[in-house]
């Protein structure tokens, strides 16, 4: 397995609060991921394996254990999705020391249980990625959790993903299984079935982008990780038509400049159905939006879903707000520092001696408007699956105190939630969904990529550098492109997204 350079590989050590009613955990930043996990679509162009786009930028691990005696591993929590599975041991990329997060040896664990042999399969965007294995059962513990015996897992033995997925999502929204009814037990489900949990209910902390670390608490919420009003959203239809999935509605986008001049980026009258999901690194956005916020900043698109922006633009003192339920709402601000990521471009190659560095935004995916994380890290926010609502707040960074952990009991009330937001979304209509964004494409000149873009915005001091030129290709020792070249690839139509790991 090829890693791009500075890749972190996830800890096996992790904090675990317990208390009756709620398990508190830690979630670990890594950096970078190098895979792109899309939804499984079937030939009928339906989807039925809900697991979300996340691209070569950040992801959040949390720690599992599986079998009997317990075997360790690092997973991606994924607020929308909902299956665990792993990659088995025995899986060729495992093998070769590519399973960098750990790897489930089934024949080493007394509990384990195959109930659907080859009946596990998760196919994503990239060519020839795939997952696929068995589903079976086994004993689990969460971040340090009591044992949970029989739960669901796939495990996967043809693997080309480095490591698995847990997702804490709606039980509706699983992928296809033998259950007879086509639900079984997700986590969620057990958590409260087993007494460990009062309501399939949790809370996200992401922390800042330069943090190593924030928590999910499953059955409570900590009051000292956010400020203001905690408001309670109304989850919203899904493209099914009904409440699977982490839907609210988005009334506004904008941004506020330096000087405090603020510029509207959503039409009036806005209401959009976005997904909460802690699977994506991007927000993905409708392309209104997302078209004013790019060019506002000179992003160009570099192919297959990525912009880039000088790297110097993360000090900018501006901020992104989105405003959530209409009337009696919520407005969480995300800092301009929170959006500007990977390198994608050393200054060498690029015209600003600052470097080329990801923007994390893109356009909708298939129709699907998501709030990834890029958005996530500056929001606390409360994940409600028995009452088909979430939470939002303005997040706290940095706060590491835990002495005010509230338990989430039985019923409908979310602690700290006195107001509800009332407004509804819609999704994005199919004929929008398949427009494009009016962002300027980074063209190609020999072995050159040249940037284009020219901020809208009054981003201050980071716009006195020329904000165009162009950039080189060059290849590594082992004959793989670099994050450079990879772009231009992508560009001349060879299916190469930016930074993708090569096998």
């Amino acid at each position: 397995m090829h890693l791009l350079a500075g890749a972190a590989i996830a800890a096996f050590t992790s904090t675990c609060l317990a208390s009756p009613g709620y398990l508190k955990l830690d979630v670990e930043r890594r950096a970078p991921l190098d895979r792109r996990l899309v939804r499984r679509q079937n030939s009928d162009g339906s989807f039925d394996a809900p697991v979300t786009q996340n691209t070569n930028k950040l992801e959040y691990l949390v720690n599992i254990t599986v079998g009997t005696p317990a075997q360790r591993l690092a997973v991606t929590l994924d607020t929308g999705s909902s299956d665990l599975w792993v990659p088995a041991a025995s899986a060729p990329l495992c093998r070769k020391g590519g399973c960098d997060a750990g790897t489930f040896d089934p024949s080493a664990s007394s509990t384990y249980n195959v109930i659907d042999e080859g009946g596990f399969n998760i196919t994503y965007a990239a060519p020839g990625d795939s997952d696929a294995g068995d589903w079976a059962t086994d004993t689990i513990t969460v971040g340090g959790s009591d044992p949970i015996r029989d739960q669901q897992i796939g495990v996967a033995l043809s693997l080309f993903d480095s490591h698995g997925v847990m997702g804490v999502g709606f039980d509706t929204n699983e992928a296809n299984n033998p259950s007879p009814d086509g639900v079984y037990p997700s986590v969620m489900d057990n958590l409260q079935s087993a007494g460990i949990i009062n309501r399939k209910a949790y809370s996200l902390y992401l922390n800042d982008l330069q943090a190593n670390k924030g928590s999910i608490i499953f059955g409570g919420i900590d009051t000292t990780k956010y400020t203001g009003d905690l408001v309670a959203l109304p989850l919203q239809a899904g493209p099914e038509g009904y409440v699977s999935e982490f839907y609210v509605t988005l009334t506004s986008v904008s941004f506020t400049d330096h000087t405090g001049q603020t510029t509207q980026l959503s039409p009036e009258g806005y209401a959009q159905s976005v997904l909460l999901d802690s699977g994506t690194s991007q927000t993905l956005l409708t392309d209104d939006v997302f078209s004013a916020l790019a060019n506002g900043f000179g992003a160009v698109d570099i192919g297959q879903g990525s912009y880039v922006v000088p790297c110097k633009f993360a000090g900018i003192n501006g901020t992104i707000s989105y405003s959530f339920g209409g009337d009696g709402g919520v407005t969480i601000d995300v800092p301009v520092s929170q959006v500007v990521g990977n390198l994608e471009f050393p200054p060498e190659n690029f015209a600003d001696k600052s470097g080329g560095c990801d923007f994390g935004f893109g356009p909708p995916i298939g129709g699907f408007s998501i709030l990834g994380d890029t958005f996530l890290r500056s929001a606390y926010v409360v994940y409600d699956i028995s009452n088909g609502v979430a939470a939002l707040a303005q997040a706290a960074e940095n706060r590491t105190s835990t002495s005010s952990i509230a338990v989430i009991p039985t019923g409908t009330t979310i602690p700290g939630a006195s107001v509800t937001a009332t407004a509804t979304g819609t999704q994005i209509p199919d004929a929008q969904a398949t427009e494009e964004p009016a962002v300027p494409t980074a063209s190609v000149q020999g072995t050159s990529l040249v940037l284009t873009g020219t901020p809208t915005f009054n981003l201050g001091a980071a716009t006195t550098a020329a904000a165009t030129g162009t950039a080189a290709a060059t290849t590594t020792s082992s004959g793989r492109a670099n994050a450079a070249a990879a772009p231009t690839a992508a560009l001349l139509g060879l299916g190469l997204a930016a930074g993708v790991m090569v096998l």
